[in-house]
């Protein structure tokens, strides 16, 4: 039993927001007996989006999400689509207890196994209606994690931010599965001017790519972008062996784009100017931190 003045705490923090359907509690310490009492009896049945924080970095060992608690916020929340896990070990949790009802799932700083997302032999079932995978710092996601939820899901959005295992081979595999993906950042992966010829061949549909803190790719990559004609925003922040002329071209070429961001990437003169005026109808941002500032001023 969980004790009384434990109860009447998270009472006081739940209860009162039992019609909420976006539910937070990255902020506070769980073990698996208080969330067992909150998505059983005092989180309402309208919940959306549910953040937990697990206890990956902490001196605890023992992680609070088991199979029995994600089987009832499957039964329990008919419109539960968003769960976002924060410092959680997945490690002894199978992919196929996530609750089917998913339609993004968000994991920041956690560590999943190897054969992660891929059904087990005695049970079918996948995340059919999984839309939006975003991932941060989440180190063992690998080429082969990507093909494998690719392959089963129909994703429109797809953020890889710190998936350093994440290269050209497995950007390859993932495309033909990625035909209505609209949605694409990529940040401190290890890809090449290989992923933006796949993105510009294959991603017809996309309306949004971020690429971020890329300092190798080239003017021959960005080229490839020129065939994405339903991009409609773009980041480049911090990629910085692209030349001003290149972006011009480029972003010329994309009749929907109406903003690019550029921040952090020096121009000299009044070479930032000169791409605004090439894009009329497009917002060209480029600024700089104080840490940039001080570089550029030496």
């Amino acid at each position: 039993m969980v004790r009384t003045g434990v109860c009447k705490r998270w009472k006081r923090l739940v209860l009162d927001k039992s019609l909420w359907r976006y539910v937070d509690l990255t902020p506070y310490k769980l073990n698996s007996k208080i969330l067992w009492h909150l998505v059983r009896h005092w989180i309402g049945s309208s919940l959306q989006t549910l953040k937990l924080k697990g206890v990956l970095n902490s001196v605890r060992k023992q992680e609070f999400l088991t199979p029995a608690i994600l089987q009832v916020l499957e039964k329990r929340y008919p419109n539960f689509e968003h769960l976002h896990l924060q410092e959680t070990n997945l490690r002894s949790l199978s992919f196929d207890c996530l609750p089917s009802t998913l339609k993004t799932l968000e994991l920041s700083e956690c560590e999943i196994p190897l054969t992660w997302f891929k059904s087990s032999t005695t049970k079918t079932k996948s995340l059919l209606k999984l839309e939006n995978l975003i991932l941060n710092k989440v180190s063992s996601f690998s080429n082969q994690h990507l093909e494998i939820i690719c392959s089963q899901s129909c994703l429109k959005t797809l953020c890889l931010s710190g998936t350093y295992r994440i290269n050209d081979i497995g950007i390859q595999k993932a495309v033909p599965h990625l035909k209505g993906l609209e949605h694409f950042k990529l940040n401190e992966c290890n890809i090449t001017d290989i992923t933006l010829h796949l993105i510009g061949c294959h991603l017809k549909h996309l309306r949004t790519l971020a690429l971020l803190d890329f300092h190798y790719l080239t003017d021959a990559g960005l080229a490839c972008l020129s065939g994405v004609k339903t991009l409609e925003k773009l980041w480049l922040e911090y990629c910085f062996c692209f030349s001003s002329s290149s972006i011009s071209t480029v972003c010329v070429s994309l009749p929907a784009l109406n903003y690019l961001n550029l921040n952090g990437i020096f121009f000299e003169g009044q070479v930032i100017d000169e791409i605004r005026k090439s894009l009329p109808h497009c917002t060209v941002t480029n600024v700089f931190s104080n840490t940039d500032n001080v570089l550029k001023n030496k």
